[in-house]
């Protein structure tokens, strides 16, 4: 497919984007649709929220003109509707954390009713693995669910979750067009998401000026999740450029266990609070996790399989590394 073929939906997604993200600004004063300061947040002033209308809207109205609909890409829309639904209902009325599960749960089983499932992964030493339909559906769920709440944890400074997300679809663009994988299609649904984020940071760019909220966090991860098995179940690509975030994730849900809270309850202790505490600034902490991002992203697109999970394993210590030093530079900030 010629690249300027590409650039129809980019274009459309970007500035629906664009002017819906300004539509959801506009409708947010005039309501009063803000999120407010509270200990857990970073802002210092009221700022409009429900930015993921905008990012599920200028996603979906351009896949529908652009790609034909097959069963698996039916799944996937139907699904992230469930997903973008409930994270908007939690903006404006918020939703019990059971009740979250339970609809995750519900989309998931969508998309994989529609035929949205990994079948198979890259074996490190040659070929594939055809895994059995039990955890086929298992592995396809705990992938669909950890990407999905990950990039809802990660959004918390201007430009942080979106910057991700960008990374992502320019990650998957890049990896469908692959001779090995060339899935044109699959570049479609990846740049029609790459605008949608786009037309949104414009906004959301420190100093933002609108968030995402959970219904443009959710909605975004489930979208790359459920890309990445699109484009070939490339899983390893996927989780290295959402290292940090997945790994940020399983920390802080593994620390909340263990002093006896739920998993999921708010707090100030994710990475990019840590970086924050130590006194990097703001937009400091946003850029250094991209830059990041976009260095485990382009390692692993020139990578093969072998030396993904090395590279997987190298972004577990590097975290590791990064809490300890974190952790150990806030004590001594306390001390004096």
């Amino acid at each position: 497919m010629p690249w300027h073929l590409f650039w129809a939906p980019l274009l459309l997604a970007g500035g629906l984007s664009y002017l819906l993200t300004w539509g959801a600004k506009s409708l947010a004063a005039k309501f009063g649709w803000y999120a407010y300061k509270t200990k857990h947040q970073v802002h210092d002033r009221p700022i409009a929220r429900l930015g993921g209308v905008a990012i599920f809207l200028s996603f979906v109205m351009p896949f529908l003109i652009f790609l034909e609909l097959t069963p698996p890409r039916i799944g996937l829309l139907l699904a992230v509707t469930i997903v973008f639904l409930m994270g908007l209902w939690d903006d404006l009325f918020n939703v019990r954390p059971w009740a979250k599960i339970v609809l995750q749960v519900a989309a998931i089983a969508v998309a994989i009713a529609f035929g949205l499932h990994i079948g198979q992964v890259s074996n490190p030493f040659g070929g594939v693995i055809i895994l059995p339909i039990f955890w086929d559906i298992f592995f396809t769920a705990l992938w669909l669910w950890l990407v999905t709440n990950a990039m809802n944890l990660l959004d918390g400074l201007d430009g942080l979750a979106g910057g991700v997300g960008a990374i992502a679809a320019v990650t998957l663009f890049v990896l469908s067009l692959f001779t090995i994988v060339n899935q044109p299609e699959t570049a479609i649904m990846a740049i029609v998401l790459l605008g949608a984020v786009l037309g949104f940071l414009w906004w959301n760019w420190y100093p933002a000026k609108i968030f995402m909220g959970d219904s443009g966090s959710y909605t975004l991860g489930f979208l790359v999740g459920g890309l990445a098995i699109i484009s070939g179940a490339k899983l390893a690509t996927a989780a290295l450029v959402l290292g940090f975030p997945l790994l940020d994730m399983l920390w802080a849900g593994f620390r909340r266990l263990r002093l006896g809270r739920h998993p999921f309850s708010a707090d100030r202790e994710h990475l990019h609070h840590r970086l924050l505490d130590v006194g990097i600034p703001h937009q400091g902490v946003v850029l250094i996790t991209l830059s990041v991002v976009a260095l485990f992203a382009f390692i692993s697109l020139l990578s093969g399989t072998k030396a993904k999970l090395a590279l997987l394993a190298l972004v577990a210590l590097l975290m590791v590394i990064v809490l300890r030093t974190v952790i150990f530079l806030r004590r001594r900030k306390r001390k004096s």
